[in-house]
């Protein structure tokens, strides 16, 4: 059987050495990923449905979540190719039906040399039939870099949220006292409705990103206007031991307000805009 490479965009796959390459440098992407890239590259731009992934990937005798390991495999061949799953110039999701890859497509076979290239141009969709563009392989790579592995960031996103959840604790419990600051009557409400807000939704994220969960990022995206607001009306909270711990408290409302957005760069680590997780 001859040795095939398939390039499309600036990336190869060497199908000899099963190894996915981007200008040269060797991409690691995971087997049941691999294997679905594939598949929709050996199918040259023709839409891949679902039926025909999991029937392909795990066969007859399914005894997983077949539905989330595509979307999972989807989120990681997407955070491989540095794709955008709402603007996609390779990888293209026909909701309700399945995938396809949406650049030209060329393929090579090893023992018989560059003579041997056969180009393919995925077939016209009704975007580019009305006037969309479809990005080209030249077109610009999203810039977006890993600020560090994915498993880090969520550990540390969760380390964050489980923080938030130990001060809401302490918070409820030594509420008696924080009555007995004499603070205004609306600020002990204003920091009661905080936390009952904020504990609930620290569960919700930790069950997201603990259970990696492939649309976690565009979730936390969407709500983090909302999670801004909240995390730095909180931010004031340490504000109520400044009778003991004087100017110092002022480091930890700091530290407080800027965790919003320590929270963003590490949800985008994990789950990088170009690749959120959308990957139904």
């Amino acid at each position: 059987m001859q040795a095939e490479v398939i390039r499309f965009a600036e990336f190869e796959l060497d199908l000899g050495r099963y190894e996915l390459r981007r200008q040269g440098q060797a991409v690691r992407l995971e087997k049941v990923p691999m294997e679905l890239l594939i598949l929709l590259a050996k199918k040259e731009g023709q839409l891949v449905t679902r039926e025909e992934i999991i029937q392909r990937l795990w066969g007859d005798n399914v005894f997983v979540d077949a539905r989330q390991g595509i979307n999972t495999a989807i989120s990681k061949i997407r955070v491989a190719l540095k794709d955008d799953p709402d603007q996609p110039r390779i990888l293209q999701t026909v909701f309700g039906k399945g995938y396809r890859l949406v650049v030209p497509i060329e393929r090579i076979s090893q023992e018989s040399g560059p003579e041997a290239v056969q180009f393919h141009a995925p077939p016209p969709t009704a975007e580019s039939e009305t006037g969309r563009l479809v990005a080209s392989p030249s077109a610009s790579p999203i810039k977006h870099r890993d600020l560090m592995k994915p498993s880090h960031a969520r550990a540390l996103f969760l380390l964050i949220q489980a923080g938030y959840l130990v001060l809401y604790g302490a918070t409820f419990t030594h509420f008696p006292q924080i009555q007995r600051l004499g603070a205004p009557h609306f600020i002990l409400q204003l920091t009661l409705l905080m936390g009952l807000v904020g504990a609930p939704l620290r569960l919700y994220l930790i069950s997201a990103v603990g259970l990696n969960y492939a649309g976690s990022g565009r979730l936390f995206r969407r709500a983090f206007p909302g999670i801004l607001v909240l995390d730095v009306i909180w931010a004031a909270a340490p504000l109520f031991l400044f009778h003991r711990m004087g100017e110092v408290t002022l480091l930890f409302v700091a530290a407080l307000a800027f965790l919003p957005f320590s929270q963003r760069t590490l949800i985008s680590c994990a789950y990088p805009p170009a690749t959120s997780g959308d990957a139904s």
